[in-house]
């Protein structure tokens, strides 16, 4: 007999002021007011008072402002919080008031803290001075089109064949600006739109790099370079993924190699430009523009990779994809007359350069989201834990629901979300936190819950873009050898709570506790990495500060 969801208890939506508390008169300011509830129930935000300077889109749920001098010495934001009752209760009603003071001047914003030198030079480079060269060398179209041409070679040589040989980097462009759309229900996106915001959106300049991360704590380690829009008001973001590997050459299987190679080539590379003698560099730490031509050199190497050995015709530089995250609407639900509903804004996807109809050009389109754990099993060999689809998503087993095997990924064990076409069962291409409810708080958790530490060995930890977004917990426990090893037993604890995250992609002006963890996370697994593939010399610098930090309780 199947259950309902897993409710939670009953915990009240958090909202999250803006970091700032003082604002000039004439400038730009804007923030969300966005609300996470954790049990995913119907939350609606209205800002219900606000000086006349200031503009509230429902749909992003952002304030725009720019203070005038009547809001002078202080002004006032009211939100009104509203829910449903739980089983035909009355709506809870809830109301929150921020207030900023307005000065004369014009006031800095904050700007998040510096952090370790392994976590500014090496698994979250984010300074702008860090990254003005790699911006010079990397505009996003010119990311977009380089991409596209990598991409190739994961089509069959009859496919390859019929590509014209000339990319169009215009038309590239605006198939990105399509998906992001599509994505969001927000014409604010769409090039052929009237409504299109092209100041924000439609010049390739107006897209920065904001962040380059070397991921050396992946199973298949890999390169993510993160551009913003920043020119929106509202937080958007373009993550490319790359590898020194193409994800699949036909015929299958995939050599057992691939992966060894994939990391020896992408951590050799990291280690050659970014980890002098096994450690963060001093020098690099103290001097930006010398560390941004470093960052630069490691793009540049990784993207041009090409081994030329007809052995391996997957030792090619190769952009996976683009994950695309933004507050733009994609996260709200709408009335049958269009009208704002509830929802956050925020809404994830995941993009392709698939060629078009007549296999003659390339698009950016946007595909299946890659899926997600909803139980797991020890490994063959019995040295780790690897997700396996639950039954309902398996043919045969007991429990399963015809129909939804679609969404099982054998060779990987997990299971996509579980979107509809046509009357068929099919993997979403959207994901938002109002969306898939009966998933995420049953099938997805009644074999592994969310807080489950063997999630952690996963891709996004083994959930969906939006749980790993909006969640309460941090990583796994050291301590608990049974997190890692099915050796050990099974986990006899859960990840530790801690304050919401909300949301954070890229720290700019302050870091969330999460953040931090995870890069702790990063680092341990990557110096486990470097050391099984580059030897222990290469690792001498790092350690690994969750095995130090007491256990959970």
């Amino acid at each position: 007999m199947d259950v309902g969801p897993v409710i939670a208890p009953d915990v009240p939506p958090e909202v999250f002021p803006p970091v700032f508390t003082k604002v000039g008169i004439g400038q730009s300011v804007s923030f969300s007011v966005a609300a996470i509830d954790q049990n995913l129930e119907e939350t609606r935000v209205d800002v219900t008072a606000m000086p006349k300077s200031a503009t509230f889109d429902a749909l992003t749920q952002t304030v725009t402002w720019k203070p005038a001098k009547v809001d002078q010495p202080k002004a006032e934001f009211t939100l009104q919080i509203t829910q449903p009752g739980r089983g035909g209760s009355e709506p809870k009603v809830a109301t929150k008031t921020w207030t900023f003071d307005v000065t004369a001047k014009q006031q800095p914003m904050p700007v998040a803290s510096v952090q370790t030198p392994i976590i500014e030079t090496v698994l979250m480079i984010r300074q702008p001075k860090r990254l003005e060269q790699v911006n010079k060398e990397w505009p996003l179209d010119r990311m977009l089109l380089v991409g596209a041409e990598g991409f190739k070679w994961q089509f069959s040589e009859e496919n390859r064949a019929k590509l014209s040989g000339t990319h169009d980097k215009a038309a590239l462009f605006e198939s990105f600006l399509i998906g992001l759309a599509q994505t969001h229900a927000n014409p604010r996106l769409d090039p052929k739109s009237d409504k299109f915001d092209k100041v924000a959106f439609g010049d390739p300049a107006a897209w920065k790099i904001v962040a380059v991360r070397p991921r050396i704590d992946r199973a298949w380690t890999e390169m993510r370079i993160v551009y913003r829009a920043v020119k929106a008001p509202e937080p958007t973001f373009a993550m490319f993924r790359i590898r020194p590997t193409v994800e699949f050459v036909p015929p299958l299987p995939r050599p057992p190699e691939e992966r060894v190679h994939n990391n020896k080539t992408f951590l050799g590379m990291v280690a050659k430009h970014l980890l002098p003698g096994g450690a963060p560099s001093d020098k690099l730490m103290k001097d930006q523009l010398a560390h941004g031509k470093a960052v630069a050199a490691l793009v540049n190497e990784l993207m041009a990779f090409d081994a030329k050995d007809p052995a391996k015709l997957y030792a090619k530089a190769f952009v996976i994809g683009i994950a695309t995250e933004a507050q733009l609407g994609g996260g709200s639900a709408r009335n049958p007359d269009g009208s704002y509903k509830h929802g956050d804004a925020w809404a994830w996807s995941a993009m392709k350069p698939f060629q078009t109809e007549d296999g003659k050009a390339q698009r950016w389109v946007n595909v299946r989201i890659p899926g997600f754990w909803t139980m797991t099993a020890p490994s063959d060999d019995g040295k780790t834990w690897v997700p396996k689809c639950a039954p309902k998503y398996t043919a045969g087993a007991p429990g399963h629901v015809p129909g939804y095997e679609a969404l099982c990924r054998k060779t990987l064990g997990f299971v996509d979300l579980p979107g509809t076409e046509n009357g068929k069962i099919i993997g979403s291409k959207v994901d938002a936190n109002h969306l898939f409810v009966d998933h995420k708080l049953r099938d997805m958790v009644k074999l592994l819950p969310l807080d489950d530490g063997r999630r952690d060995l996963g891709e996004e930890n083994g959930m969906t873009c939006a749980q790993c977004h909006m969640r309460n917990f941090g990583m796994h426990d050291y301590a608990d050898p049974a997190n890692v090893d099915p050796a050990a037993g099974t986990p006899k604890t859960r990840n530790k709570k801690i304050a919401t995250l909300n949301f954070q992609i890229v720290p700019s002006t302050h870091w969330e506790e999460f953040t931090i963890n995870f890069l702790h996370h990063q680092e341990c697994r990557g110096k486990a990495h470097l050391e099984q593939f580059l030897g222990p010399d290469a690792a001498k610098g790092l350690t690994c500060p969750l095995a130090a930090a007491p256990p959970a309780k």
